[in-house]
């Protein structure tokens, strides 16, 4: 009888059947994680542009006009209007809120809005895209930061 050495076809089948379950059970759950930790990256920056737009209610009370953040906000220069609302890139003109890469950031940040929401962070797309977070203020009553539409709970500043 020859003494072989190595596997079997059988033990290679079975090893590679065991490695596609693991690997079939273990990615959904790794790009979850991943998403979340983008949702959690999102809402500390939505948390500072809610704290940068407090303060320049404080300077000016007029506020800004609700719209997104995009890249070119990073090059405007400040100008805050004698009267009405400003252009929301003068959050970032103004050194209120810090220059961000916003056109390739994983959500959409929009300052301002109705109903006392100061800032939304919107999943810009893929398999979450549903995910939303709105931050209300607290002074006025909001209820501060809440997730919609299955996104992970906020988490405590």
């Amino acid at each position: 009888m020859k003494n072989r050495k190595g596997f079997t076809l059988i033990e290679l089948l079975v090893v590679v059947l065991i490695m596609g379950i693991l690997t079939s059970i273990g990615l959904p759950r790794y790009l979850k994680t991943v998403e979340v930790s983008k949702a959690g990256n999102a809402t500390a920056i939505a948390h500072m542009l809610v704290n940068s737009y407090r303060m320049y209610l404080v300077d000016h009370p007029a506020g800004v006009t609700a719209a997104s953040l995009v890249n070119t906000c990073n090059s405007a220069a400040c100008a805050i209007p004698v009267s009405g609302a400003a252009n929301v890139c003068q959050l970032v003109a103004c050194n209120y809120a810090a220059r961000q890469d916003w056109d390739k950031s994983d959500y959409i940040f929009t300052v301002g809005g109705t109903a006392g929401t100061l800032v939304t962070a919107k999943r810009r797309s893929g398999t979450y895209a549903a995910w939303t977070y709105t931050f209300s203020d607290l002074i006025a009553g909001g209820a501060g930061c809440t997730p919609l539409n299955g996104a992970p709970t906020c988490p405590n500043f």
